[in-house]
């Protein structure tokens, strides 16, 4: 896919999350979410924290390469036990900057336009610097945070129970990332909808005992995503 593509999903999926975000009471914010020990609004602060990272990533120096892409992003040597601790650590911290959920909800409207348009002006080949400092190229950097907004808009939605509100572009977008190996047609006897193939892929919903029979018998293979 190209950036344009890539850059509609993330608007239409960022606009889906700040139009359901921005209708929530104070209750809603302080529930549980399936990323425990994460709330509704450190959930959120997580993911207007992940997108900014595009926004961080440009202010710096271009990196010389980028041996990360958007698979070998989700890395078991770099998202590994400590790190998760310390990206738990740090959304509760950033939560804590916020006055209310409200005002988590206001800094995503605020912070995808941003994001959104720094990255429309960069160069095609354009690199940037990862929080782990490794070189990316922008557009794969991209892809996962559409997948930040996406799957964890489905863990929001859980947490709120509410239908999921994922975008189509979104879902297509994470549907091919997601894919390592084989075909997904193979997987049209399942019967599944895009929301449950990403809940599924993501490891969100675990698959059935024939469910898993048959994803093994069509050798179909998702990213691990730590």
């Amino acid at each position: 896919m190209g950036r344009d593509d890539i850059l509609t999903g993330f608007r239409q999926e960022a606009k889906a999350l700040v139009h359901v975000a921005s209708g929530l009471s104070e209750t809603d914010f302080a529930k549980p979410t399936p990323c425990a020990p994460w709330t509704v609004t450190e959930l959120l602060a997580h993911v207007v924290a992940g997108i900014e990272r595009v926004t961080d990533g440009l202010t710096v120096p271009e990196p010389a390469t980028a041996p990360l892409n958007a698979v070998n992003y989700y890395n078991p040597r770099i998202f590994d036990a400590q790190a998760n601790i310390e990206r738990v650590a740090l959304a509760q911290r950033s939560a804590t900057a916020y006055p209310s959920g409200r005002a988590v909800a206001a800094a995503l409207d605020a912070a995808w336009p941003l994001v959104h348009d720094s990255a429309r002006r960069e160069p095609d080949d354009r690199r940037l610097m990862t929080r782990w400092s490794i070189g990316m190229g922008l557009t794969d950097f991209l892809i996962t945070r559409v997948a930040e907004l996406a799957l964890h808009g489905l863990d929001l939605a859980t947490a709120l129970d509410r239908a999921p509100w994922t975008t189509p572009e979104a879902a297509t977008i994470v549907t091919t990332l997601l894919l390592v190996s084989g075909n997904p047609d193979d997987l049209a006897p399942l019967g599944w909808d895009p929301m449950t193939y990403l809940a599924k892929a993501s490891g969100r919903t675990p698959l059935t005992v024939d469910e898993a029979a048959h994803v093994e018998q069509v050798g179909v293979e998702w990213i691990p995503l730590g």
